[in-house]
């Protein structure tokens, strides 16, 4: 598709009248000649390269990893650095924050759609509305993914008054990027889906589309970072009667080269990758996690590989697509576990944990996991999630909002070239620093609270 690229001479002529471009993302601007029929929308949304991609900081913040090896440290680059320690600012100089720009590009581009394809030629009304709730929820997803690396942790108490993120709602790449609150931006998020909804198939063409099925498993995703852990069940519900296969890992012992590829995946349910890889040796403690004949610890991870000190997180070298970070089956699985154990239900709660970790291990060293004390069924769904979202950067979400838990929020520490580190419980070093060069367009932003 040719785009007609004009924010270059945007700029030219706004420097020209003395004013700086001011744009909160780097993206393309598209014409009225670009953008004309409702199948030039369409190709917007099928354009993998600009849905695809996610985020990459969370994958260094959070706890799966360990990087203590010097050697190791030393190699690092000094944004990489920056996050694995906490710090206050991540970027230097022109560096780029590749997961803001990935996002927020995203979200441009479904202000594009959503401002046009309605009054687009040649295409019918059930045409453009698929379009349209197909692009409400992409940008729902980003939004979602943004305040949780760069908004306050959600408290239902006090979401109205807490710090959110910029929130465009149109195409304009030089409107005001004035933080909303968290309550403002969770409010949008249900309100695209759930307007959504009703213009999306069961399951898409392929799990790049968003359906049903992916919409739900978001609002479940959703409702579990505003701690509504009802709502959060009963989308799963809905996720789960679609779609609920899993993967058997131990067909693929000695051959994951045959694992499916993401777009044919029965996990995936939207498939989105991270935006790079940060290669660190695992966590021990995490390690620890894992019993016997678990295959997620001795498919998923090598020792010493690529220079890697330790164990390495290595799924993404199956398929050669990145690392998967998207919704999934498993996911809205461990979501109602988690609803339930908090509701103090053994039966439900063990019998979803017992349907993903049978699918997990050897059937020589399978057994189901017997738990009677109510009390301990939390801390296990917790556990389940750090096993199964290992080196993915899920854990870092799941770390934010368990800083509201009493018993399970806990302090972390690090060392790192000598130094040690340490994030106390609710600090604002869980939310991440926005780029100084975006700032710097964009001073109505403000800096993240450090």
């Amino acid at each position: 598709m040719k785009q007609i690229k004009y924010t270059t001479w945007a700029c030219v002529l706004l420097i020209i009248m003395g004013t700086s471009c001011r744009k909160y993302v780097e993206v393309d601007q598209f014409s009225s000649r670009t953008l004309r029929y409702t199948s030039d929308y369409q190709l917007l949304m099928n354009n993998r390269s600009t849905f695809e991609s996610s985020y990459i900081l969370p994958m260094i913040t959070n706890d799966d990893m360990a990087t203590v090896t010097v050697g190791h440290q030393n190699s690092l680059g000094s944004e990489q650095k920056a996050a694995y320690v906490w710090a206050a600012e991540y970027y230097s100089g022109t560096q780029s924050d590749v997961g803001w720009n990935n996002l927020y590009n995203q979200i441009y581009v479904c202000n594009e759609v959503l401002y046009g394809v309605m009054g687009s030629e040649s295409g019918t009304t059930a045409a453009k509305l698929s379009v349209y709730a197909e692009a409400l929820v992409q940008r729902a997803y980003a939004y979602l993914s943004l305040v949780n690396q760069y908004g306050e942790i959600y408290n239902p108490a006090t979401a109205a008054t807490q710090i959110g993120i910029p929130m465009p709602t149109t195409p304009d790449l030089y409107q005001p990027m004035n933080r909303s609150n968290l309550q403002v931006v969770y409010s949008q998020i249900i309100k695209d889906v759930e307007e959504a909804i009703p213009n999306l198939p069961n399951v898409g063409a392929n799990n790049g589309h968003v359906a049903k099925v992916s919409a739900y498993a978001l609002l479940s995703r959703c409702y579990l970072y505003m701690r509504n852990f009802q709502k959060a069940g009963e989308y799963a519900d809905q996720a789960l009667l679609i779609q609920s296969s899993l993967n058997n890992l131990a067909d693929y012992v000695g051959k994951t080269s045959t694992f499916p590829t993401k777009l044919k995946d029965p996990e995936v349910l939207l498939s989105k990758t991270s935006a790079g890889q940060f290669r660190s040796e695992i966590n021990p403690e995490l390690i620890a996690l894992f019993g016997t004949g678990d295959l997620r610890l001795t498919l998923f991870t090598s020792l010493n590989y690529s220079g890697i000190p330790g164990r390495a997180y290595i799924r993404g070298n199956f398929t050669f697509e990145g690392i998967y970070t998207g919704l999934n089956v498993p996911e809205v699985l461990l979501n109602r576990a988690e609803v339930y154990a908090r509701a103090g239900d053994v039966t439900n709660t063990l019998s979803l944990l017992n349907k993903l970790r049978k699918a997990r291990y050897t059937a020589a060293a399978y057994q189901d996991l017997v738990i009677t004390d109510p009390a301990a069924l939390l801390p296990a769904v917790i556990n389940e999630r750090r096993r199964e979202f290992m080196g993915t950067g899920l854990r870092w979400f799941d770390q934010r909002r368990l800083n509201l838990d009493a018993g399970l929020a806990k302090v972390q520490t690090r060392t790192f070239a000598g130094q040690d580190y340490t994030l106390p419980i609710g600090s604002n070093r869980y939310i991440f620093p926005v780029n100084q060069t975006i700032l710097d367009l964009n001073p109505e932003i403000q800096q993240s609270p450090r």
